[in-house]
């Protein structure tokens, strides 16, 4: 290196350092939100080995920088202190950082042969279910966009806070579910109000990661003013994604979706998937006065409001009580597996229930929800939803006697005349117009699962339409039963 010392060589007790650095990230920092009054500025540098370290400004001379640290350029910065690294949320694991001061002298230089080391992606598969995370360290990910959810207004702190959940997919299909706050939701909600049809490759740096505190399940959020997010730009790291796309022809439609935030709650499989699932009864929230998130196992058994297509208020049986569930606009979406805008329009076509909402009736699923005083004491007040799983194999281990109850009540021998033409076709009208036969199972938050399946008979997806059968057969039908 000769004059120039490495990120990792710099010492407290020499303060004529000379460093050559390529700048990663330069960001102003307020004195609170909102406010004009600058704090510093603050400078993520990269050595030519690619050892990356913090570097702050004081308020009082930025303007001595004021035509200097461009993102992607390289410079030589000489004469500045070295400090302990006191940042909470840290761009660099270095124990120290640099702080510029008066008699801090910069050029820059040409980069061509400088080594470029701007992003420190993380695979999606290194941050879920490693105990090792460090929740300080701020990172980068490379994903594909695929659900947007609407843009929500909260109070933080008695502070109005805007945030927007996006969920990321790998080139291998995994997922991470992102949380951004104020400046950086107008970033992310024009995918939104617009989802695109090409892949959306979004790189975002320095990020956090956020641990579930019951499940451990990893999201990842926004910090501050440091966070950037980058789409679609011609850099190797996005060139190298859409190749990885490319190779496996992996293609995750976006979707937009109009709800509540995933924000207080976590919307993972793997909670809802574990063994060590503990389920109560309906009775024994009402009988013991059980507060907090509960699994309920339960069968739909009518519903409510059926043209209140973003809410849907469900009535719910399991073997011991009934009760009422909120089932809001994500849930029943991610459930039914049509997005938003489609339910709209064909609730605005005529004012009658949906059919691809009423054909929820008769189905058996695992519903997280929330119960408070208020659901004990007025038992009119539905219970909010707060994720679903139907997972065969779940469902299977935690509601048997359900699923046996199910099928029991469901078929039933009855004589149907094939000459009936109206009602055959009605049914393989169904079978052809709902997405709900040939979606997989779904938990939400999971854009590539989908909705239930549905619980009719496959008989009738062979049956000849148009032509009258005189002859009488017994065959075997799924009854939709509304309590």
């Amino acid at each position: 290196m000769g004059m120039y010392s490495l990120a990792t060589g710099l010492s407290t007790f020499n303060n004529r350092s000379a460093i050559k650095v390529r700048v990663i990230r330069s960001y102003l920092v307020r004195e609170k939100k909102g406010s004009a009054d600058l704090k510093s500025q603050e400078l993520v540098l990269h050595d030519p080995e690619g050892n990356v370290i913090h570097a702050t400004i004081p308020a009082k001379i930025v303007p001595k920088f004021s035509k200097g640290f461009v993102e992607g350029k390289v410079y030589t910065i000489k004469n500045f202190y070295v400090v302990s690294n006191w940042h909470t949320y840290k761009t660099s694991m270095n124990e120290y950082m640099m702080q510029l001061n008066h008699e801090t002298i910069y050029k820059e230089l040409r980069s061509e042969n400088f080594p470029w080391f701007m992003y420190r992606l993380r695979p999606f598969d290194s941050l879920k279910g490693n105990s090792e995370l460090n929740e300080k360290e701020l990172i980068d990910i490379i994903g594909r966009v695929v659900e947007v959810y609407g843009p929500q207004e909260k109070k933080i702190g008695g502070n109005n806070a805007r945030l927007i959940d996006f969920v990321l997919e790998d080139a291998h299909g995994q997922k991470l579910t992102c949380t951004f706050w104020d400046d950086h939701v107008n970033k992310i909600q024009h995918l939104y109000e617009a989802p695109s049809k090409d892949p959306v490759i979004v790189l975002i740096q320095f990020c956090r990661i956020k641990r579930g505190l019951r499940d451990g399940e990893v999201k990842i959020c926004s910090s501050y003013d440091v966070t950037q997010v980058l789409f679609n730009l011609d850099y190797p790291e996005f060139i190298n994604f859409r190749d990885s796309l490319t190779d496996i022809g992996y293609q995750t439609p976006m979707r937009s979706i109009v709800s509540l935030s995933s924000f207080s709650f976590t919307n993972t499989m793997d909670e809802s998937s574990s063994k060590s699932m503990e389920l109560t009864t309906i009775k024994e929230i009402y009988d013991n006065d059980k507060y907090g998130d509960l699994w309920v196992a339960a069968r739909i058994s009518g519903i409510v409001n059926p043209i209140d297509w973003y809410k849907i208020t469900l009535q719910v049986v399991d073997m011991k009580g009934n009760a009422s569930f909120l089932m809001w606009d994500r849930e029943c979406q991610e459930l039914i597996g049509i997005p938003a805008t489609e339910l709209y329009e064909k609730s605005n076509k005529n004012n009658q229930p949906l059919q691809q909402i009423t054909q929820l009736v008769g189905k058996t699923l695992l519903f997280q929800i929330t119960a408070k005083s208020d659901h004990t004491s007025y038992r009119n007040t539905p219970f909010p939803v707060l994720r679903i799983n139907n997972d065969p194999q779940i469902l299977k281990e935690h509601c048997s006697e359900l699923l046996k109850l199910e099928d029991n009540d469901c078929n039933s021998n009855m004589q149907i005349s094939l000459g009936d033409d109206d009602f055959l076709e009605g049914f393989l009208s169904d079978e052809a117009e709902s997405p709900i036969a040939s979606m997989p199972h779904v938990a939400v938050g999971d854009a590539t699962e989908g909705p239930v399946k549905r619980c009719l008979l496959d008989q009738f997806s062979s049956t000849q339409s148009g032509k009258k059968q005189k002859e009488i057969k017994e065959i075997k039908v799924k009854l939709e039963k509304i309590d």
